[in-house]
């Protein structure tokens, strides 16, 4: 099991215990800033709610934020608990208007779970996808239909540039998916609705080598 680094300020929170019963070594250290290090220049901040909010109000993250930014590659704060449960004086609109831009202007996404425990799911899986990758390929397209004809289209529809309009005229000039992938640039300008930007863009993709 890889070490995942634990701010020893934050080992009193009880996480720390919780992903060591679950497999983890954890490794207390003194850290500048991040509360969790789940791999080389991955850190986490972890605040529950009520502090999170708090830290908002006195400007306290911001700061956080930016030390952040500077020590790491990729930071994420992890918020615990109900955030627009907590009994506090901040505004809705304050808090969403903070979470945006954290999130999509400083590029720090925030997550939230219900408490400790959940907690501790998250960071193990951040830390395994962060050094092991989603462990299978995801399909680039979904289920595919039963139909003959239907997949036909379908298959000639993942050429780049043909939707399901282009894809009957496609078929409806050449017959079957086969020939469509075999015509020559010259019988596909003959397809209305097929300009050229898209003829060449089927005939990169049909011809390139995944083996280069």
């Amino acid at each position: 099991m890889p070490r995942l680094i634990v701010d020893s300020r934050e080992s009193r929170s009880g996480l720390a215990q919780l992903l060591a019963s679950r497999g983890a070594e954890v490794v207390s250290e003194e850290l500048e800033c991040g509360d969790y290090i789940l791999s080389a220049g991955l850190a986490v901040e972890r605040k529950t709610a009520t502090d999170f909010i708090a830290s908002i109000l006195d400007r306290r993250v911001f700061t956080q934020l930016a030390v952040l930014k500077q020590t790491y590659q990729r930071a994420f704060i992890v918020v615990e608990g109900n955030l627009f449960g907590t009994r506090s004086l901040i505004a809705e609109e304050a808090l969403l208007g903070a979470m945006s831009y954290i999130s999509v202007l400083e590029s720090v996404p925030i997550l939230t779970t219900a408490d400790t425990a959940q907690t501790a799911s998250l960071l193990l899986t951040m830390q395994r996808h962060a050094l092991e990758g989603l462990g299978y390929e995801i399909a680039l397209r979904g289920s595919k239909p039963k139909d003959r004809l239907v997949q036909a289209q379908f298959a000639v529809e993942g050429l780049p540039g043909v939707g399901p309009s282009a894809a009957k005229k496609l078929l409806a000039q050449f017959g079957t998916a086969q020939a469509v992938f075999a015509a020559t640039p010259e019988q596909l300008r003959a397809v209305p609705g097929i300009g050229p930007k898209t003829i060449t863009a089927i005939r990169e993709v049909l011809e390139f080598d995944a083996r280069a």
